[in-house]
C-alpha cells in the first residue's frame, strides 16, 4: 500500500500597505489596492487565502453622502458569522460602543446596549434561542482613524434576513421601514457608515418590490406574461388588474434606496449552484441598472465559470490578487502547516473514488488520530465529513471517548454536542467562510479540489501552526505525488493535481433542465424588477429594458402548470425538496428541513398523520418514489405544484417500502417533470434530489426538485 506523502507549508503573511483605517489596523496589499479601486468605481474580483483579510473589505467603502456596503451571502450562518467578524474589528480598533437598536428584542438578551457591549455576545450566551436585533448602531470612539476611514461619528451594522427581522405581530415590512428612518435620522447627525447584511433572497425580494405581498408576485408574474404574449401594454394591464400598483410596491422599493444604494459585495459566490446563478445574474442585472456602484467578488477560489456566466450584466471585475510572502513580515495568514496525505484504497474509480474515500474519515479518525485529539493544547480540531450522518456517528463515537465536540450541521445528535468543544465535527458548512477559532487540526476528505482548498483554510489561520490530514483515494496520490515542500499557491496546485475539478454547482441535478429555463427566469426575475420600478418611479423607459418577448412568455405559460400563485416559486432558491417537519425519535427534538436532506442520510421510522417525519441519526438512505394512477406523460417537460400533480393524477409520494406522503401532507412547490429514463430517476430517487415516479404504464418519468 502506497504510504502517507507529508507536505511542510511554511508560514507566510500578506505585505502591509502604508493605508491606515485607524492607528492599529493597517491595511495590507490587497485591501489597500481594493481601497484605491473602490475610489475609482471599479468593480473588483478579490482573491485571496483564507482568513487574508477579505472581509475588512466591508469597511473600505468612502465614496459618495452614505459611505458603506451591502454584503450578500449565501446562507444566515456565513451572514452572522461575518458580522460578528465586522463588530470585533470595531470594538477593537475603533473604540465602537453599542448605542442603539430597534428596540425589537427589548427585555431579551439582546435587549440593547444595556445588555451586551457587542450584539455577537448575546448569540452565543443563548445559541439558537435569542431575539437578534435587525439593526445595531455603535458610536466610534477615541480612535485615531487614518487615510482610509471618512471620519463617519458611528457605524449602523444590519441584519436584512427573513430569519432576523422580528416582526411580533407588526409586518416584517413595517420593521424594515421603521430601519430605514432610524439609520436616516445618524446621516442628518454626522453621518453613518451603514453595512447591510442580506441573503440573495431576501435582496432579490427587496429589489422586486416581492417582499410587501409575496403572493401577489406570482399573479404580476402571470399578468405580465399575459400581456407581452397577446400583444397589450404592460403597465396597463398591471394597472388594471391591481397588481404592482404604486402604493404597495411604493414603500418596499424605498427601502432599496434608502439602505441599498451602496456598492454590493458578493461573498463566497464559489458556493452558488446554477439556480442561484440565475437569481445572481438577475440581481446584478437590476443593480447595475438602478444603483451603477461598484460590485466586490470575494472567494479563496474565483470560480470563474460563475464569473463568466456573469457576463452581460454590466459588471466587468478587475482581478486583485493577494501577494504572499514567507514568514511573518506583514499581516499573518497562516503559521506552518503540516499537509499529511492519508492514501485510502477504494473498490470504485472516477468521482465515486473521492465519495468512497471520505466516507472513511470517521473510522480515520477513530482508528488512527484519537491519540492526536487528546494532545491538543490550546487549540481546536476541525472534522470536516461529506455526509451528513456521519457528524451524528462520529460526534457520538468521540463522546462515548470523553471528548467534547461541537456538532456543526443541520441535524445533530444534541445528547453527544456542546457548544464550544475543543473538537469540532461538521458538515459542508464548517468550510462556509466561518470563523471558528484556532484552529490547529484538521481532517478531512472531499470530492472537489474547490472544496478542499476551502476545507484546508479553515485551519492555521492568523499565523497558527497546524496540522492537516487529507484522505485521498490511493490511484490519485500514485498518479499526482506533489513536492514535499511548497508555499501556499503551491499547496493548492498539489490540491488541484489530487482532487477533480467537481464542484457541486456542476452536479447540481437543475443542470437536468433544459438550460433555455435559466435563460428565460434570470429574464423574469430581472423584468418584475424593472416593471416595480417603472410602476413606483413613473418612469416608463424601465418598461423598455424588458427582454421578455412573446416567444419567451408563450413558452413560460405553457410550461407552468398551477395558478398564478405557483409563478412565485420561480423567484425561490430550492435545492433537495419540499420543507417536512421532523421528529428524532429517541430525544423528541422537532425541526424542519427538506426532505431530501433526511432520505439521503437518516432512517425514517414512521410518518405521523400530520406529515410529521420520526428519524433516527442513523446512517440510511431512503428513496423517494412518487406513486401515481394517471398518466404523467402530458406534464412532462414542465413545472408543476406538486400538491396539484398529487391531486390530478392520483399520486402519494413513497419514503422507502413502508411511509407515504399523500397531497394534504406535502407543501407548495414547484417541481420539474423529466422523461428522464430509468437511470436518472433511480438516481434522483436514490439521492434525495428528485423522486422516481411510476406510473400505471411502467414508462419511467422523474420529478426534480428545485
Amino acid at each position: 500500500m502506497t504510504e502517507p506523502v507529508v507536505l511542510t507549508v511554511p508560514a507566510f503573511s500578506i505585505p502591509y500597505s502604508r493605508l491606515y483605517l485607524t492607528t492599529s489596523l493597517r491595511l495590507n496589499q490587497f485591501q489597500a489596492e481594493v481601497y484605491r479601486l473602490l475610489e475609482r468605481n471599479s468593480d473588483v474580483l478579490v482573491t485571496a487565502p483564507t482568513g487574508g483579510g477579505k472581509t475588512l473589505t466591508l469597511l473600505l467603502s468612502q465614496a459618495g453622502a452614505s459611505p458603506g456596503f451591502v454584503a450578500v451571502y449565501p446562507n444566515n450562518t456565513l451572514l452572522m458569522n461575518q458580522l460578528c467578524t465586522v463588530e470585533d474589528m470595531l470594538v477593537e480598533h475603533f473604540g465602537a460602543k453599542l448605542v442603539d437598536t430597534t428596540g425589537l428584542c427589548s427585555g431579551g438578551p439582546c435587549g440593547g446596549p444595556s445588555g451586551a457591549a457587542r450584539r455577537c455576545e448575546c448569540a452565543e450566551r443563548n445559541p439558537g434561542k435569542e431575539c437578534v436585533e435587525p439593526l445595531t448602531i455603535y458610536r466610534i470612539e477615541g480612535a485615531e482613524v487614518g487615510d482610509a476611514w471618512n471620519g463617519a461619528a458611528h457605524v449602523a451594522l444590519l441584519l436584512v434576513s427573513g430569519r432576523y427581522i422580528v416582526s411580533q405581530g407588526v409586518p416584517k415590512r413595517e420593521v424594515l421601514y421603521s430601519i430605514a428612518r432610524r439609520v436616516l435620522r445618524y446621516r442628518r447627525k454626522g453621518g453613518v457608515y451603514t453595512i447591510t447584511f442580506t441573503t440573495p433572497d431576501t435582496y432579490l425580494l427587496l429589489m422586486t418590490g416581492a417582499y410587501r405581498d409575496f403572493d401577489g408576485v406570482g399573479k404580476a408574474l402571470h399578468n405580465m406574461l399575459l400581456a407581452i404574449a397577446e400583444g397589450r401594454d404592460v403597465e396597463t394591464v398591471l394597472r388594471r388588474t391591481g397588481v404592482l400598483a404604486r402604493g404597495s410596491v411604493d414603500e418596499t422599493v424605498s427601502v432599496v434606496q434608502r439602505l441599498l444604494n451602496q456598492p454590493l459585495f458578493i461573498d463566497e459566490f464559489h458556493l452558488y449552484g446554477p439556480y442561484e446563478v440565475d437569481a445572481l445574474y438577475a440581481i446584478l442585472s437590476l443593480y447595475k441598472q438602478v444603483v451603477g456602484k461598484p460590485v466586490v467578488f470575494s472567494s479563496a477560489t474565483p470560480a470563474d465559470d460563475i464569473l463568466a456566466e456573469l457576463g452581460n450584466t454590466g459588471v466587468k471585475p478587475v482581478r486583485v490578487t493577494a501577494q504572499i510572502a514567507a514568514g511573518g513580515q506583514g499581516f499573518p495568514v497562516r503559521g506552518d502547516t503540516s499537509v499529511t496525505l492519508i492514501p485510502v484504497r477504494t473498490t470504485r474509480r472516477g468521482i465515486s473514488a473521492y465519495f468512497e474515500a471520505s466516507d472513511k474519515v470517521p473510522d480515520i479518525v477513530m482508528d488512527a488520530l484519537v491519540g492526536r485529539l487528546a494532545a491538543l493544547r490550546g487549540g481546536r480540531a476541525l472534522l470536516i465529513l461529506e455526509r451528513l450522518w456521519m457528524v451524528a456517528e462520529l460526534a457520538r463515537a468521540l463522546n462515548s471517548k470523553g471528548f467534547g465536540v461541537e456538532c456543526i450541521a443541520s441535524i445533530v445528535p444534541r445528547e453527544a454536542c456542546r457548544p464550544g468543544g475543543a473538537i469540532i465535527v461538521g458538515s459542508e458548512a464548517t468550510t462556509q467562510g466561518v470563523n471558528l477559532g484556532k484552529v490547529v487540526l484538521g481532517v478531512t476528505g472531499g470530492t472537489s479540489s474547490e472544496d478542499v482548498v476551502q476545507r484546508i483554510g479553515r485551519v492555521g489561520r492568523r499565523g497558527i501552526d497546524s496540522e492537516v490530514y487529507l484522505v485521498v483515494p490511493e490511484p490519485a496520490l500514485e498518479a499526482y505525488t506533489p513536492r514535499s515542500r511548497v508555499d501556499y499557491w503551491g499547496l493548492v496546485d498539489a490540491v488541484r493535481g489530487l482532487y477533480p475539478d467537481y464542484p457541486k454547482r456542476k452536479r447540481d441535478v437543475s443542470k437536468l433542465i433544459p438550460g433555455s429555463f435559466h435563460e428565460l427566469r434570470r429574464k423574469l426575475i430581472a423584468s418584475l424588477g424593472l416593471a416595480s420600478l417603472a410602476r413606483v418611479s413613473g418612469m416608463r423607459q424601465f418598461y423598455g429594458k424588458i427582454r421578455v418577448d412573446r416567444d419567451d412568455a408563450l413558452t413560460l405559460l405553457n410550461r407552468v402548470v398551477g395558478g398564478p400563485k405557483t409563478y412565485t416559486s420561480l423567484l425561490v432558491f430550492r435545492r433537495t425538496g419540499f420543507t417536512v417537519k421532523y421528529i428524532v425519535s429517541d430525544t423528541g427534538e422537532k425541526g424542519e428541513t427538506s426532505i431530501g436532506l433526511i432520505a439521503r442520510n437518516f432512517r425514517i421510522k414512521t410518518v405521523t398523520r400530520d406529515g410529521r417525519v420520526v428519524i433516527d441519526l442513523a446512517r440510511a438512505r431512503t428513496p423517494i418514489r412518487m406513486r401515481v394512477a394517471g398518466d404523467p406523460s402530458p406534464f412532462s417537460g414542465k413545472f408543476v405544484d406538486l400538491r396539484l400533480f398529487l391531486k390530478i393524477l392520483k399520486g402519494r409520494i413513497e419514503l422507502g417500502e413502508n411511509h407515504s406522503l399523500d397531497e394534504g401532507q406535502v407543501e407548495d412547490t414547484l417541481v420539474y417533470v423529466g422523461d428522464t429514463g430509468e437511470k436518472t430517476a433511480e438516481y434522483l430517487s436514490y439521492t434525495g434530489e428528485g423522486a422516481e415516479i411510476l406510473s400505471p404504464s411502467g414508462r419511467r418519468y422523474s420529478l426534480i426538485f428545485i
